[in-house]
This record gives structure tokens, C-alpha cells and sequence, in this order.
């Protein structure tokens, strides 16, 4: 099967590329700098903001894995553009999040879901919980340079989920049969705070390394400081407060269910497992 994967240099996209060439898919691993050809990956250029590159990356695809288009303006319009144009697609899977349903409308991932849904094609939607990879990416440098990660996700437990169960999942679903008009919740086997993930990381690595409950108005203006758009502001505002509320605390077995393994725990990735 040819598959494109949209976001293929991203923290789930890669695990997606690997998981599909471990299944022997002909993967086309798109991104706006595309990595370097391995065995069964074509790299190919794909930019939301750059028309000109979708008809060429969708060329020949029968399935696709798309990461939405983040940060583009009028997010809401591009995902039903582009499905508009992958003729030969029949299977779609969708990066979503946890809570998409119960997001406000600003959170475009719900507008998103629709789209591939209307779109005629087998479509089976993610909604992974917040990613164990985080913390060695999107929260490394904080953590690098003072040994502190500050969020406004108070003291609520998160069911981190780690990438290669998102990979593997989105590879099965795009390769097997079975999974059409599925939605699956993807979460790790247990909840910890932001405040228990930092003690395991910091006895692994030898560190001291601290949360900060930070109020939402702190957080947002430090966004704010750093150039983000008020949209992105109320964008992680809302995430942050579905996390608070609790609604990324539950644990489900969708990850055990469609992989035939349990979920990898955080104590596992923080082993390097």
C-alpha cells in the first residue's frame, strides 16, 4: 500500500513512517523540509501554505496520515481543501487529541474530524493523550537549562501516551482492515502528574527537577511575550483547562485493543524502553 504521511518529521509522524515500513507499506514521508530516503520512504516536500505542493505529494497515495495544519491562518478551511484534492485516497487516519469533542470551537481538531468524516473515505480518527515524547522535546529546553517545567495544568494526572503505540495504531488502521469509523482515545496504562512524570525523569538522569503550577493568565503572558498569537494563546489555554478539569486522566485499553501489546508505560520510556 502507498501511504503519504503529512508531518513525517514530527514527534508522531515518525513513529507512523517506521510503524508502516515495519508493516511493509510504500510509505511518502511529506514535510515542508523532507528528511533524508531510507529504505521504503520517499521524501517529498508538503507545505499547508504552499498549494502548489499538495498535488505532487498526494500523487499516487491510497492511504494518508495527517497531522492538521497548525498555526496556518484559517485552520478550519485547509484540512477539507486538501481532502478535496487526494483523489485515489480511500483510507484516512487523523491526528487528533484527547477531548476533541469537548474542546471550544477556537480548537479546530473537532472541525477537523468532521471534514474526514464527510469525506467519503474510510477515516478513523486518534485522540492521543498528551505525548511522554514531550518531555524530551517540547519540554527539554526549560528542563535543560534551569531543571524546571512551568505549566498550567495544576495538580491533575495525565495518562501520557507514548508515540510509537500513536505510530503503530495509525499504521494498522491505515493497513489492515477493520478500523473504518473507529475513534480511539490512545492513553498510556496509568495517570501520574506533570509533578511524578518530573521526580522518575530526575532519579533517571541524576537531576533535581521541579514542576511549577503556573496560573493560566502567567502562562498565556509569557506566551504572549514570546510572539505567540492570541489564537495559539486560547488554543493551549483550553487544553490546559480540559487537563485541569481532569478529562485527561482516564486510562483506556484502545492502544492494547488494536496493537495485541499493553500501552508503554512513562517508567518505560523513562528507561529508555
Amino acid at each position: 500500500m502507498n501511504v503519504l504521511v503529512i508531518g513525517a518529521t514530527g514527534k508522531s509522524g515518525r513513529p507512523v513512517v517506521d510503524a508502516l515500513v515495519a508493516r511493509g507499506a510504500k510509505v511518502r514521508a511529506a514535510a515542508r523540509t523532507p528528511g533524508a530516503a531510507a529504505p521504503g520512504v520517499e521524501p517529498v516536500r508538503f507545505d499547508w501554505a504552499d498549494r502548489d505542493t499538495w498535488l505532487p505529494a498526494l500523487e499516487g497515495a491510497e492511504g494518508l496520515y495527517v497531522v492538521g495544519p497548525f498555526g496556518q491562518p484559517e485552520p478550519e478551511l485547509l484540512m477539507h481543501q486538501l481532502l478535496d484534492q487526494a483523489g485515489d485516497v480511500r483510507r484516512v487516519v487523523l491526528l487528533s487529541v484527547l477531548g476533541a469533542d469537548r474542546l471550544p470551537s477556537l480548537v479546530p481538531m473537532a472541525s477537523w474530524e468532521h471534514d474526514v468524516r464527510m469525506s467519503g473515505r474510510e477515516w478513523t480518527v486518534l485522540r492521543p493523550n498528551w505525548f511522554q515524547q514531550n518531555f524530551g522535546e517540547g519540554f527539554a529546553e526549560g528542563l535543560r537549562t534551569r531543571g524546571v517545567l512551568g505549566l498550567p495544568a495544576g495538580d491533575a494526572a495525565v495518562s501520557f501516551v507514548d508515540t510509537r503505540d500513536v505510530g503503530e495504531v495509525a499504521a494498522i488502521a491505515l493497513t489492515s482492515d477493520g478500523h473504518g469509523g473507529q475513534v480511539y482515545d490512545l492513553t498510556g496504562p496509568s495517570a501520574l502528574t506533570h509533578g511524578e512524570a518530573l521526580r522518575l525523569l530526575g532519579q533517571a538522569s541524576g537531576r533535581t527537577l521541579r514542576y511549577e503550577a503556573l496560573e493560566p493568565a502567567d502562562f498565556a503572558d509569557a506566551m504572549r511575550r514570546g510572539g505567540g498569537g492570541e489564537r495559539a494563546v486560547e488554543w493551549q489555554l483550553a487544553l490546559f483547562r480540559h487537563v485541569r478539569g481532569g478529562g485527561n486522566a482516564a486510562v483506556t485499553s484502545a492502544v492494547h485493543d488494536v496493537t495485541g501489546h499493553p500501552a508503554r508505560s512513562f517508567p518505560a520510556y523513562v528507561a529508555g524502553a
